[in-house]
């Protein structure tokens, strides 16, 4: 199982206030956690600005509060091996720029703008999470612009499909949540207790 996560940094982050306050929205980061059988780990996969990355999702929840976690209606699983070949792909700045561009012109004429900005060799996070979906063939997903999509547009349009399921805020136990749904790691085996001397 796939899911899409949608999360705001713990830290104040200058850039994530901007995102969140330009779209009068409660996420300014898109990405995918993916159980990972070989490492029988929970691996998020998402564009950072040290590169397009793996990490555990412990490591990843240290520094980033989980807003909402998408249970997407169809499976976005054919998806990752597009994903897989953008590993140490650069994150596109230039590409955040142009979004930032068409968000206000957006914001002052209510109309669609273009990113003028686009790259097909570097990636920001809710452009991934598209490029995934359309490559898993994903219904209505073709419709999106990976170049002017936002996180929070991602989120209405996850929330509106069907079959979807989206656990937010406090209601979202991310542990209890995850094994209810997926696969449930094996527990750990119990620490050999020492004989009396």
């Amino acid at each position: 199982m796939v899911y899409v996560g949608f999360s705001t940094p713990r830290r104040w982050n200058p850039l994530s206030a901007l995102i969140r306050a330009m779209m009068r929205s409660s996420v300014s980061h898109a990405w995918l956690l993916v159980e990972d059988p070989a490492f029988q780990l929970r691996l998020v996969l998402e564009a950072h600005t040290t590169g397009f990355r793996l990490v555990s999702f412990a490591r990843f929840v240290r520094d980033n509060r989980v807003v909402a976690l998408v249970e997407p209606g169809h499976p976005i699983d054919p998806g990752l091996p597009e994903a897989g070949g953008w590993l140490g792909d650069q994150f596109d700045v230039l590409g955040l720029f142009g979004i930032f561009l068409a968000l206000v012109g957006r914001w002052f004429s209510r109309k669609r703008w273009k990113n003028p900005f686009t790259s097909t060799h570097a990636l920001f996070c809710s452009e991934a999470v598209v490029r995934v979906l359309q490559a898993a063939h994903y219904p209505g997903a073709e419709r999106l612009e990976d170049e002017t999509t936002t996180p929070q547009d991602l989120l209405d349009f996850l929330g509106r499909g069907e079959g979807c399921r989206v656990t937010r805020g406090e209601r979202l136990n991310l542990w209890t949540h995850l094994r209810a749904s997926g696969r449930a790691r094996a527990p750990r085996p119990a620490r050999p207790v020492p004989a009396p001397v």
